[in-house]
């Protein structure tokens, strides 16, 4: 429990709302964007115990995928956040 961060615990929390939000509202696109976040928040940041051939425990590097998966997600959360935002504008212009 010591690796988990801060950064792990909002991670939880984002995909906690999103698979909320996605089974209580049914909008794909914003729990699409919670998930993105959230999921982009844990693998950017959680880290695993490995042991080496002494026998002592040491924290493994995040693999540099791993990382560039994580930034993919939050860059994905924050185009989807945009797309989210000029649907909802679009959308109310055309009022008559």
């Amino acid at each position: 429990m010591k690796n988990l961060s801060f950064r792990i615990y909002i991670g939880i929390l984002f995909s906690a709302i999103g698979m909320v939000s996605l089974f209580l509202s049914q909008q794909p696109l914003i729990s699409a964007t919670w998930l993105s976040f959230g999921n982009g928040l844990i693998l950017s940041d959680l880290r695993f115990n490995g042991v080496d051939a002494n026998g002592n425990v040491y924290t493994k590097p995040i693999p540099k995928t791993r990382f560039y998966a994580a930034i993919f997600l939050i860059i994905l959360a924050v185009l989807l956040l945009f797309l989210q935002a000029y649907i909802d504008f679009a959308g109310t212009g055309s009022t008559k």
